[in-house]
């Protein structure tokens, strides 16, 4: 195997038995869990709710990685593990084989700030800053010089098309301009690891498509480790190297759009499919 395939198979990001419980005994709720109590049953029991049930997933170096599922999933709260916002009750969550699921605050913020990045569905900028200073915003918090922030700031709005609206508002730009310098914020911190949580289902369809096309093109460029949630088949099957399929906290299936497509794992996956199918019948 040469060296290229064998950096391109490197893994970056490792759970391992990850287990989120959300209410007020999660360890009650744990020990059940464990016991081999279902979702509903513990839910019953305890009134405490499993939202992640056990996931163990390697995503490797370079890899646009599409976690799919319907609202209530657990889809959202697995990527908020991934940078802590949301501690997990149990498990591990290596990057770069350090396990962040049990590093301190101030590891937690050093990670955030140099390695791991996030892009939400709601942009979340500034709107009193530029869009300059939104994308510099990072660098700041990191106390990168001003001239060296508003260069770096500058190259990266050049990198997703935004070039001429670093001085403009947030208000003035519309809704996918605005997710583009949520994008470039992102970015600009050279973080390693970009988590996007559905950024951009929130956007008009036409616009959502030149989202995920602008996403493949810097992928292409700039080879980040991204972690993308979608609830859109044909947004994961589209953008994604890889896809994990979310149900009741577990995944049920994992495999390239080829894989899931040839090999569906049970009627829930064909059920998912079946959107493709209807699509390509009314294509022709």
């Amino acid at each position: 195997m040469s060296e290229t395939i064998k950096k391109e198979l490197e893994t970056k990001i490792e759970l391992q038995h990850l287990i989120k419980i959300y209410g007020n005994q999660p360890h009650v709720a744990l020990k059940l869990f464990r016991e081999g109590k279902t979702r509903d049953d513990i839910l019953k029991l305890t009134n405490q709710v499993v939202s992640i049930a056990d996931i163990s997933l390697k995503i490797n170096k370079g890899e646009l990685f599409v976690i799919m599922g319907l609202s209530g999933s657990g889809k959202s709260t697995l990527v908020r593990c991934i940078n802590c916002l949301i501690k997990p009750t149990s498990g591990h969550i290596y990057i770069d084989g350090e396990d962040i699921a049990h590093v301190n605050e101030t590891r937690m913020r050093e990670l955030r700030l140099s390695k791991i990045s996030m892009v939400f569905q709601q942009f979340g900028l500034f709107p009193h800053k530029s869009v300059r200073e939104n994308v510099e915003y990072g660098l700041k918090v990191r106390g990168i010089k001003p001239v060296l922030r508003r260069e770096k700031a500058q190259a990266t709005l050049t990198l997703v098309g935004l070039e001429q609206w670093g001085d403009y508002l947030p208000s003035s730009l519309s809704g996918g301009m605005k997710q583009r310098v949520g994008l470039a914020r992102a970015l600009a911190t050279d973080a390693e690891i970009l988590l996007m949580d559905e950024p951009f289902s929130a956007l008009d369809p036409l616009i959502r498509r030149e989202m995920q096309d602008e996403l493949l093109r810097l992928q292409k460029e700039l080879h980040k480790t991204i972690l993308f949630i979608s609830h859109d088949i044909h947004e994961a099957f589209k953008i994604g190297a890889r896809i994990a399929v979310m149900k009741d906290g577990k995944v049920v299936q994992l495999g390239t759009p080829k894989e899931i497509i040839s090999q569906p794992a049970n009627d829930y996956i064909r059920a998912f499919l079946q959107d493709i199918y209807d699509s390509k019948a009314i294509l022709g």
